[in-house]
């Protein structure tokens, strides 16, 4: 190992002080053939357009064969090499039937031959070969090295643009932005995924600020129109809200109840009237008044709710405006998307819910906006419309240009504008390995190479997403996150509220559910409840902390939930536990709340199990003395690694690769540990770490064999399991555990699955 990270590491040297690409090269195989201790050494890179391998830069054959030494995939050694994606290394291969003679070359006095395929996430992009004139093949420790260098060669040379012409051949062939700055910019993820496409940026209908002074000279005409544009922008609202219930049963009509509200509101239709009547304006511009008017009066107020009931105010007078203008035959839309095409990230400083209903969803493939957040009726609805959303990405109006090349990574919570090469065919190799794995979804539970069964469980936040658990081959629910249900209100749902929600998550499942209660406080404020500013939110009131604060939103949730509960097999799940009194407390109210339910005649299940989060330091250490109180637990990965490495997650500090860390490693290892001795209990894991295919092996390795994470990460995940014998995990995790920090477990993961024509998650750093 130490002599690979040498030369990986003079490798490194070379690619940051040379900028031409076949000077780089040049020295590369020069590096390698004095460490390898070979006579020649020398890369081939394959050319897309013209289906050939290509020499490219050689030490120790003639130096004008470069570029001139050719052969197809499949035709020669090397090219059956690149082919079968598979190490040759053999001796004497002049005298193996494939082999393929080039004069001027200088290889008839070489009497050994080992092919490598270079390959990254699967794709092979070329292959190094090495010759010696010494007889035999190369010993098992050079076939070692050159296969762990292998990946980490081939992304060295497209992190220098070596092979740039292969992933700009692989890019869409649209209209390019004169603008190709490349920067990241970073935003929080209300819905995972992964998207690629051009920029289109999306600027709100402002009419109501554009809307100039006009003036009228027939007052009944105008009230008339008035009349009917508010019945027109009536229905329209009625039919958003009918398509957005549809699809989101938990919003209630949240979204759009206040918006007919507004167009029933006798203070601002009055309003509206006397302007047209008074002061004679225009019907427009009485209206444009008006709001100006009624915003300036929400924003006095100071108050958090009605600051932000000033958007759907807004929403609902520019709709009205809309209508206006389509009865005068005036209405011109300037935010059409070309349909033709389906890879358009939408860009905007703020979307409306009305703007997201409007558009052609079919054609989005991902949504970057400026504001808004995991509880905006933006990211519910992205929720719904299964689009990878990234929300509160500041300046992206100001900074990205319409038809931009785009990446969008709301795994890593980033988005990359005319992102370099080596950014470019990593996300392709991880767009083609999801698309694949999407396309062909293997029937049955998720089996490691020797049997063993893992279950694969869904995260998800919104019955409509119950769907999503057939598509994707989900063993049932993992984590049904409660809290949507009360973040998208202004107001507290009640019990026949909860009941009705809980119940259709409960029986549209396919398999067990588990409910965590709610779990907000911290990044996750209820604006109905009062929740004390604090320095520290992460630290102070939230999930089990604000329940104990509040018994009564407790108890009417565990009512729903028990009741919800008879419909199929369910576990609850609670957050945020620091301490046994925590433990013993949610213990003593399921008994009052089973006692209540009783005493009413309300059927209720009994056979439910109790859990806890593992999630804080505390837990982890006591967590011999918690297991003897609850039934099974779930590891939050995100939160647990946060407070292990006092780092708050998204930091520009981060890693990227944290959760691969040796010491937490180390943690989950023991955790496993714990629970091989307990196996009448339950562990699972349902951070970001159960969704990723180069920790889940680990994982295996620790002995957890349930996960739970988002629906369309299912396949991919299965696919990489089926890979790994459970023994080969146990051997990696010790691996692991022996390297000194995440970004070398980061390597050995991404070589192995490299290895295997598997992908794993692009690098976030």
């Amino acid at each position: 190992m130490g002599k690979l990270l040498t030369v990986l590491r003079n490798i490194s040297e070379v690619i940051a002080g040379v900028e031409d690409s076949g000077e780089v090269l040049a020295k590369i195989v020069k590096i390698l053939a004095v460490n390898l201790d070979v006579d020649v050494c020398s890369v081939y890179e394959y050319d897309k357009d013209r289906n050939h391998l290509v020499l490219t830069a050689t030490s120790g054959l003639n130096p004008e064969s470069v570029g001139k030494v050719m052969m197809q995939p499949g035709k020669g050694l090397t090219g059956i090499c690149f082919q079968n994606k598979e190490i040759i290394n053999i001796e004497n291969p002049s005298k193996h039937p494939d082999y393929i003679f080039f004069g001027n070359t200088g290889e008839e006095k070489l009497y050994s031959y080992m092919g490598i395929p270079l390959a990254t996430g699967g794709r092979v992009i070329g292959v190094l070969t090495l010759q010696r004139q010494k007889q035999g093949m190369f010993s098992q420790s050079i076939v070692d090295m050159a296969k762990s260098l292998s990946p980490q060669m081939a992304n060295l040379m497209l992190n220098a643009g070596m092979l740039r012409f292969l992933a700009s051949s692989a890019e869409p062939k649209h209209r390019e932005s004169s603008h190709k700055s490349s920067f990241t910019l970073k935003g929080l993820a209300v819905n995972p995924g992964v998207a690629r496409g051009e920029a289109f940026k999306f600027k709100i209908r402002d009419w109501l600020s554009e809307t100039e002074h006009g003036t009228h000279n027939d007052q009944k005409k105008e009230l008339e129109l008035f009349d009917k544009a508010l019945t027109q922008a009536r229905e329209n609202t009625i039919k958003m809200e009918a398509r957005a219930l549809s699809m989101i049963s938990e919003a209630d009509a949240s979204i759009f109840n206040a918006h007919l509200l507004f167009l029933e509101d006798k203070t601002i239709l009055d309003e509206i009237k006397r302007e047209i009547s008074a002061e004679n304006h225009s019907l427009e511009f009485s209206i444009s008044i008006v709001f100006k008017r009624f915003e300036k009066k929400f924003l006095q107020l100071g108050d958090k709710v009605f600051r932000e009931r000033v958007i759907d105010f807004k929403d609902v007078m520019l709709r009205l405006l809309e209508s206006v203008k389509m009865l005068r035959n005036q209405l011109v839309d300037s935010n059409l998307i070309e349909t033709k095409s389906k890879e358009w990230i939408l860009v905007a400083h703020e979307l409306m819910p009305s703007d997201l209903l409007r558009l052609p969803i079919d054609n989005l493939a991902g949504i970057v906006c400026e504001k808004g957040g995991v509880t905006s009726h933006v990211a519910i609805l992205a929720k719904a419309f299964e689009i990878p959303a990234l929300l509160g990405v500041s300046g992206v109006m100001s900074k990205v240009h319409n038809y931009d090349q785009i990446i969008l990574d709301c795994h890593a919570e980033r988005v990359y504008i005319n992102p370099p090469e080596n950014i470019k065919a990593q996300f392709d190799d991880l767009l083609k390995a999801s698309e694949a794995a999407e396309t062909k979804i293997v029937e049955g539970p998720a089996m490691t190479a020797d049997g063993t069964r893992i279950a694969l469980r869904a995260n998800i936040s919104l019955i409509c997403e119950t769907s999503l658990l057939q598509k994707y081959g989900a063993e049932g629910i993992g984590l049904y996150r409660t809290e949507f249900l009360f973040m998208i209100r202004d107001y507290l749902p009640g019990e026949d509220i909860q009941y009705d929600v809980f119940s259709k998550v409960v029986s549209e499942s396919n398999g067990e559910v588990t409910l965590r209660v709610l779990d907000v406080g911290g990044d996750k404020p209820l604006n109905y409840v009062n929740i004390p500013h604090e320095e520290n939110p992460a630290l102070g009131l939230r999930g089990i902390r604000l329940l104990m604060a509040h018994p009564d939103i407790l108890r009417s949730h565990l009512r729903a939930v028990l009741r919800a509960g008879r419909l199929g097999r369910i576990k609850i799940l609670f957050p945020m536990i620091s301490k046994l009194e925590e433990v013993h407390f949610i213990r003593a109210m399921l008994k009052e709340v089973e006692e209540s339910l009783k005493q009413e005649q309300i059927e209720y299940a009994t056979d439910y199990r109790v859990g806890i989060m593992v999630e804080v330091p505390s837990v982890f250490i006591g967590l011999n003395k918690f297991i003897e109180h609850v039934d099974f637990v779930s590891v939050g990965t995100n939160d647990l690694q946060q407070y292990i490495f006092a780092l708050e997650r998204g930091s520009s500090t981060e890693s990227g690769y944290d959760c691969l860390s040796p010491v937490f490693l180390q943690i989950m290892a023991d955790i496993g540990a714990i629970f091989r001795a307990r196996p009448e209990k339950g562990v699972s894991v349902c951070g970001e770490m159960a969704g990723n295919p180069m920790a889940v092996p680990l994982l295996i390795g620790a002995g957890i064999k349930d996960f739970s994470m988002p629906a369309k990460v299912i396949p991919l995940v299965k696919k990489t399991i089926s890979a790994f014998s459970e023994k080969e995990c146990v051997d990696l995790l010790q691996r692991a555990l022996k390297m000194d920090s995440a970004d070398e477990v980061a390597a050995m993961q991404k070589s192995i699955l490299a290895d295997k024509g598997l992908t794993g998650p692009v690098d976030a750093k």
